[in-house]
């Protein structure tokens, strides 16, 4: 059992260092209250991953509306290790629970 946990922990850093693996990869987020994260996202058949999500940064101190579900979008970035960053949008303060 050892053995398929080291491999899981292998997987998964191969994922967060930007390394895509078995059509996954593991994309930065950028600013906003989920900023330094990473998105562990399964890329589509053309190798893009999903346009944006919607996110809660969850019990965080500061400026940040905890309600609210916070916005980002994929955009490209040749300088990020898997080519792509999630960058900030802004909050969707009417979304609901």
């Amino acid at each position: 059992m050892e053995d398929n946990d080291s491999e899981h922990l292998a997987l998964i850093r191969r994922w967060l260092a930007g390394e895509t693996v078995d059509n996954t990869v593991g994309i930065k987020v950028v600013s906003g209250p989920l900023h330094g994260r990473t998105k562990i996202v399964e890329l589509d058949q053309s190798g893009l991953p999903p346009a944006g999500f919607r996110g809660r940064p969850g019990r965080t101190s500061g400026p940040w509306n905890s309600a609210a579900k916070h916005i980002y979008l994929a955009v490209r970035a040749p300088d990020a290790p898997a080519g792509w960053i999630y960058k900030y949008a802004g909050a969707d303060t009417a979304a609901d629970g």
